[in-house]
């Protein structure tokens, strides 16, 4: 019996994960469309600005839109 629940506590512990980096990288994301910078987002979400960049790849920024959403 503990062993699975062992096994469920994993499960679960891979699911929250997943659902963590989902919102981080929708965090990341939406900062950057409003108009944060690589670095800044980088820096408000404790990463560095190479994986911002993978995460807000194909993403136009605020400032490539000239203002428009």
């Amino acid at each position: 019996m503990e062993n699975k629940q062992q096994y469920s506590l994993q499960a679960l512990e891979l699911k929250l994960q997943k659902v963590a980096n989902l919102i981080e990288h929708l965090i990341a994301v939406e900062m950057y469309k409003g108009g944060a910078t690589q670095p800044d987002v980088a820096v408000s979400l404790s990463m560095s600005v190479g994986k911002v960049n993978k995460l807000v790849k194909g993403v136009k920024s605020l400032k490539e839109n000239n203002g428009k959403k």
